[in-house]
């Protein structure tokens, strides 16, 4: 048994939840399901909400910016990750291959997406002079409005859905535990 779960009542996961809290107590008991009776058993409900809360809020804000992104300007998140990166690059240029890299996406996705982007004149390639091997991916100016355009409206949809969701000091409490937990599970760490 874990030294967290010593002395504390056995989860309540699986009771009635109370109407207010159906949605966070069905997303609480997706623990069960994912790891069995080792987190029925060891785990509080307040620690299945907190893993299952992070991954569901990471997965709806993403799908709503997505929607959002889409509805606004037809872009997706890798889209403008991608722009986005280039609107701050030196002359709007970086290689094909450090935009794979800054964004965590193999070099072959991120080339399909660069495609899609070129398909509708918002970014140009064109051979790296310095690096025949190499290409280089530079935004239009067609590219430049509509990502500042897209980037002011993520903006204020996280302001609203997320920031303003939040108590004084949350943001920090978040800051402070996500940095801990990304310096622990960064690349290469134990659990990646």
């Amino acid at each position: 048994m874990s030294t967290r779960a010593a002395g504390r009542p056995a989860s309540t996961i699986g009771d009635a939840p109370s109407p207010v809290a159906t949605d966070a107590s069905q997303v609480a008991a997706r623990a069960l399901h994912m790891m069995g009776a080792d987190a029925e058993r060891e785990w509080s409900a307040d620690e299945s909400i907190a893993w299952e809360g992070l991954l569901e809020v990471a997965r709806r804000l993403r799908r709503d910016a997505e929607h959002l992104l889409l509805a606004d300007a037809e872009l997706t998140i890798s889209m403008l990750g991608i722009t986005g990166r280039l609107s701050r690059a030196p002359a709007g240029t970086l290689r094909q291959s450090a935009l794979a890299d800054a964004m965590g996406l193999s070099v072959s996705r991120v080339s399909r997406v660069i495609d899609l982007l070129e398909e509708r004149e918002l970014v140009h390639r064109r051979p790296c002079p310095a690096d025949a091997r190499a290409t280089n991916v530079t935004l239009t100016r067609r590219g430049r409005t509509l990502t500042a355009h897209a980037q002011r409206n993520l903006f204020a949809f996280v302001e609203s859905a997320f920031l303003d969701q939040l108590e004084p000091n949350e943001a920090a409490v978040l800051a402070a535990v996500f940095t801990r937990l990304l310096n622990r599970c960064g690349p290469g760490a134990p659990g990646t």
